[in-house]
C-alpha cells in the first residue's frame, strides 16, 4: 500500500513538456495568445499610441510565438512569447525602435497567469526546457523552495512567477496582516 501512495504521490508531481508541433486543442493559439494580451490591460503588454511631451510614439505588438505546454500532475500551463516594438518618434529617426520581448504563462483558459521579460524571445521550448540556440535559459523541471516561492530564473536574470498551486510564499514580499 505504501508502496502504491509513493507512486501515485510521485506520478503527481512528475513535468512534462509539449513542444508547439505536438496536437493542440485550440488551433487559433495567435489569436488566442493576442486575446490574453490585450484582455491583461498592461501598459506594457498593449499595443498602444502615447507622447512623450510633443513627440508621439506608436508601441505594437510585433509578434507572438507560441512555444509549448509544461504539464505538472494534473495542472497544465502554456508557454509563448511576444515581441513589441516602440517606434522612433512620429516624422523622426530619433531615438530609433526599440524592441521589448516578453515570456508568456498562460492557463488552459488562455488567460495571461504571468510573464517575465525575455531579451532575445527567439527561444524554444525542448520538452521541458526553454532554450536559446541549445543553451537553456529555463527549466521548467524545478520544484526547490526558491523555485516555488520566486519563480522560474529565466535567462539567468528574470524570473517568471510559479504558475502552479503549489507555489510557495515570497519571503521577499512581506504579508500583508489582515485586521
Amino acid at each position: 500500500m505504501r508502496i502504491i501512495f509513493a507512486l501515485l504521490l510521485w506520478a503527481a508531481f512528475q513535468v512534462s513538456g509539449a513542444e508547439p508541433g505536438s496536437f493542440v486543442e485550440q488551433p487559433n493559439l495567435v489569436g488566442k495568445i493576442t486575446e490574453a494580451l490585450m484582455a491583461s490591460k498592461m501598459d506594457h503588454l498593449t499595443p498602444h499610441i502615447y507622447r512623450d511631451g510633443v513627440q508621439q510614439f506608436s508601441y505594437h505588438l510585433k509578434s507572438v510565438s507560441y512555444l509549448g505546454s509544461v504539464e505538472r500532475g494534473s495542472e497544465k500551463i502554456f508557454l509563448a512569447t511576444a515581441l513589441f516594438l516602440r517606434s522612433s518618434a512620429q516624422g523622426s529617426e530619433y531615438p530609433p525602435a526599440q524592441g521589448h520581448g516578453y515570456l508568456l504563462c498562460l492557463s488552459p483558459q488562455w488567460r495571461l497567469i504571468s510573464h517575465c521579460q525575455l531579451d532575445f524571445p527567439e527561444v524554444e521550448l525542448m520538452g521541458i526546457a526553454l532554450r536559446r540556440q541549445q543553451e537553456t535559459i529555463g527549466d521548467f523541471a524545478a520544484k526547490d523552495e526558491a523555485t516555488r516561492s520566486r519563480g522560474f530564473l529565466i535567462d539567468g536574470n528574470d524570473f517568471l512567477p510559479y504558475p502552479f498551486s503549489d507555489k510557495l510564499p515570497d519571503p521577499a514580499v512581506p504579508e500583508v496582516k489582515k485586521p
